[in-house]
């Protein structure tokens, strides 16, 4: 028999509702306290007094840091940085990254053909462009394509190996399929990397590459990397991947949320942010607990228990933040060789890299 607590009812009403919070911190303006606006939570933990932030058009100066609150003064037009805040922000749709991926493959046609003047005619004519951007599109492309000896599309992958000023090397997977294909494909090689190396990479995808960091030590054909995963158990170990990093345990949180195993408010008050995350990871290690285990006492891969909330963090993670179905057909089509793959080994970053090196920590396969 299934019998509720005593507080069951009471617990759904305070509850009760399918929008998770986001724990932003209010900005307030001393000494009148007006709130200004917000900043995220990871921004807030990661400043100190003193530090300006601009906030709409106006720059401010940290005084305190308190718990759901960031109270500054006027900091009369002084230099400021930009907060940041971790949104949902949607990652570029299929039929958008297939209009980039054809652009790209006209842009390299006509730049084999008639280098920068035809690509130019062909993106006046076919995009209507100002002459100035088609001009500007024309040679950012035309550069590009010297670096790596070819316009990467949806057909073509390019795979791009470089060493940085203090020798590390860094590899850029240039797959113009959108930021969900591209952070799934991200988060499973690093974890192949992983357990090839035993090291742990840092990474990062955008809309149209991904970049993964190593040491100087690490030595492979670039051309292998394309073959790394397969497609039998190329969502294996994604779901292995993906538990490691904060995106399952937000999802997670959320999840138990909307599902009144982790309550947001209790005797008329808000809970405290570190409160619910507290409680969220201490359910957690019950329904779960290879997740949260010393990873010295494992004897293999954590298991993954079949729950129904484990199951729909996941699944919102596979389909929301990423794209899984079209990963896992990314994965066939390399294995069947429908898509073409290029390597270059080169002194500096090219220019479509340089995109994802300087990427915002949004960009962070981390976050």
């Amino acid at each position: 028999r299934l019998r509720p607590r005593r507080n069951a009812r009471l617990t759904a009403l305070l509850n009760g509702g399918a929008i998770p919070d986001q724990f932003d911190y209010d900005v307030q303006l001393q000494p009148a306290g007006y709130r200004i606006g917000t900043v995220g939570e990871d921004y807030a933990f990661e400043s100190m007094p003193g530090d300006v932030f601009q906030l709409g058009n106006m720059s401010y100066r940290i005084l305190k840091v308190e718990s759901g609150k960031v109270l500054v003064e006027d900091a009369k037009g002084a230099p400021p940085s930009l907060p940041f805040w971790f949104g949902e922000a949607p990652g570029r749709t299929e039929e958008l990254s297939q209009a980039v991926a054809r652009l790209f493959a006209g842009a390299d046609g006509h730049l084999e053909q008639g280098g920068v003047a035809a690509a130019r005619e062909w993106l006046l004519a076919e995009y209507r462009l100002p002459e100035g951007a088609a001009e500007q599109l024309a040679t950012y492309l035309a550069v590009a394509r010297v670096a790596l000896g070819t316009l990467p599309t949806q057909d073509h992958i390019v795979l791009e190996r470089f060493f940085d000023e203090v020798g590390d090397m860094h590899m850029v997977v240039h797959s113009p399929f959108g930021s969900r294909i591209n952070r799934a494909w991200g988060l499973a090689l690093r974890k192949r990397f992983c357990r090839r190396f035993n090291f742990e990479l840092q990474a990062s995808a955008l809309e149209d590459n991904i970049i993964l960091s190593l040491g100087p030590t690490h030595s492979f054909p670039l051309e292998e990397v394309a073959s790394y995963l397969k497609s039998a158990t190329a969502k294996e170990i994604l779901i292995e991947a993906l538990i490691d990093v904060p995106m399952f345990a937000t999802r997670w949180r959320w999840v138990a949320s909307i599902a009144l195993a982790v309550q947001r408010n209790r005797n008329g008050k808000k809970r405290p942010a570190q409160w619910q995350r507290q409680d969220a990871e201490d359910l957690l290690s019950v329904v779960s607990p290879d997740q949260l285990a010393c990873p010295e006492n494992l004897s293999g891969p954590p298991e993954i228990p079949e729950h129904p909330l484990v199951n729909q963090a996941l699944h919102d993670c596979l389909t929301d933040n990423m794209d899984v179905d079209g990963f896992l057909a990314l994965i066939q089509r390399l294995e069947t060789g429908d898509i073409q793959v290029s390597a270059r080994d080169l002194a500096a970053p090219s220019p479509l890299a340089e995109e994802v090196v300087n990427a915002r920590p949004y960009a962070f396969l981390d976050g």
